[in-house]
């Protein structure tokens, strides 16, 4: 009899199947498991008050009893490869009237070789000035400005780095 209940305990632990980033693809593999009854829970981590709770990668969990994991796996793993295969969908609205960025210049690595210089030549100026005795008032606010400069650059160059527009709301976004 003990031996009885400890597999049905095991079999009704929860195990999560999956997270979605957002409530369409979400509500598209709720929908799925529950036309072929899979008993389910969904959890929407985004909505938790405790920041960073889930780690650094939130969204909406699903979870299924492990005696019906193998068999959700089976249903809902054609449409992760369908989603996978097709263009992306907006992060802001869930659109997926997207269109891709194209640019015919790639300022990327150049932008990040310029804020590493900016940055690196300031420091060995810091730590060799002393040494040396050439430092002055001018060359100090020098390194500060190009310090400055360089983490303006690192901001700019995260938006810069985008590669997908919605055409519904107009964010910029990245898509793997």
């Amino acid at each position: 009899m003990d031996l009885l209940e400890n597999s049905n305990s095991k079999d009704m632990n929860e195990i999560l199947l999956l997270k979605c980033e957002n409530t369409i693809s979400a509500d598209e593999i709720v929908n799925l498991l529950n036309a072929h009854n899979i008993a389910l829970r969904q959890h929407d981590e985004n909505q938790d008050p405790r920041i960073g709770a889930y780690g650094p990668v939130t969204g909406i969990a699903i979870y299924v009893f492990a005696k019906d994991y193998e068999k959700a796996l089976d249903i809902i793993s054609p449409v992760l490869k369908e989603k996978n295969n097709t263009s992306s969908f907006c992060p802001k609205c869930g659109s997926e009237d997207v269109s891709p960025i194209i640019r015919t210049h790639d300022y990327r690595t150049a932008l990040s070789l310029l804020c590493l210089f900016l940055i690196l030549i300031p420091c060995i100026y810091m730590g060799l000035s002393y040494n040396f005795g050439f430092r002055s008032s001018i060359a100090n606010k020098s390194a500060l400005v190009m310090v400055s400069i360089s983490f303006i650059l690192m901001f700019v160059t995260k938006f810069y780095n985008v590669n997908y527009k919605c055409k519904k709301c107009g964010k910029k976004f990245n898509h793997r």
